[in-house]
């Protein structure tokens, strides 16, 4: 069985890969999405992390059973022609959830000091104390969470220490695990914009997902709030978001941004990256070398598991023929 691992992964997962009896482990990190149904032909299980795996890709191979995303999410693979060529996709949910609630933690933080400004001035060699000791502080403050998941969860944990009061809106959070978690649950969408300082999105991309955080969401939020988004771009109207830093004041920090490159360097041109009022990272979020190692076994279980035969393969995201 040959597994060609398409995107980086940490060295101890890919010894797990080789250790899979009967594997042979290609290890081509640098391969793009257009470059990759040139070599997927005689592969029989592919692994990756951002590379996009595409039509193309599906109607070049000749032997694929297995697609894993070492991640969660799974809009960057082609899943419905995987369906159509009777291609598994798997994915490795919660593997990266405290690498991703780290980083929304971290920008909370960075908008309410405005570090990455500090930063910036002091690179210019301008001192300004005055500017920058405006900060309100966290303390008090209410914390929206859209998502009560794995990664919901985990910053709940680190939001603890901050003392701050958290609500949610998510579709399966009911009175009783609300009161479990010890937040506050909110009916609607609009009920929790209107009573956050601070929203942080935690929702997997569905259709019922998208954009749903859009124009009448941020007309609730209060002037100057923040909004966190390190889960995917596309559950935000962007456009509307853009409209409301300029009009209400609205502060954000993203770690996924629209149209974002489908290589790990490239230009880049986005108008809310740019924006005075947006801190904005990398899609970096589950770039920890915890997180990858996590992922990369998680990724290597389930390559294993396949290669044994054994069904179902756990956390497969579309229906296959076994």
């Amino acid at each position: 069985m040959k597994i060609l691992l398409a995107d980086k992964i940490n060295p101890v997962a890919i010894e797990a890969f080789k250790a899979i009896e009967g594997a042979e482990v290609i290890n081509n990190p640098a391969l793009t999405a257009d470059e990759l149904p040139n070599h997927i032909a005689g592969i029989d299980v592919l692994v990756v992390r951002s590379t996009k795996v595409t039509k193309a890709t599906f109607e070049a191979a000749d032997k694929l059973g297995l697609v894993i995303r070492a991640g969660s999410g799974v809009n960057t693979i082609d899943v419905a022609c995987a369906t159509e060529h009777n291609v598994r996709v798997v994915n490795c949910p919660g593997k990266n959830s405290v690498a991703v609630a780290e980083l929304a933690m971290g920008l909370i933080l960075s908008l309410e000091r405005r570090i990455p400004d500090c930063v910036a001035q002091l690179r210019a060699g301008k001192w300004n104390k005055k500017e920058f000791g405006k900060a309100q502080g966290l303390k008090g403050k209410t914390v929206g969470l859209i998502g009560t998941g794995m990664i919901g969860r985990e910053l709940i944990k680190r939001l603890r220490g901050f003392d701050v009061n958290i609500c949610a809106y998510d579709v399966c959070l009911t009175p009783e695990l609300a009161k479990e978690l010890g937040i506050e649950r909110c009916e609607t969408l609009l009920d929790l914009a209107a009573k956050s300082d601070i929203v942080s999105i935690h929702v997997p991309l569905l259709d019922s997902t998208r954009k749903m955080v859009g124009e009448e969401f941020f007309k609730a939020m209060k002037p100057g709030a923040i909004l966190i988004n390190t889960s995917r771009a596309d559950i935000v109207d962007n456009d509307a978001l853009l409209k409301a830093l300029d009009e209400k004041g609205l502060r954000c920090g993203l770690d996924v941004l629209p149209n974002e490159p489908g290589t790990a360097v490239a230009d880049f041109d986005c108008a809310l990256a740019k924006h005075p009022n947006c801190y904005a990272s990398h899609h970096i979020g589950a770039s920890t070398e915890q997180s990858e190692l996590a992922t990369g076994l998680e990724a290597a279980r389930l390559a294993k598991i396949y290669a044994e035969g054994k069904e179902p393969v756990p956390n497969c995201v579309n229906p296959v023929k076994a």
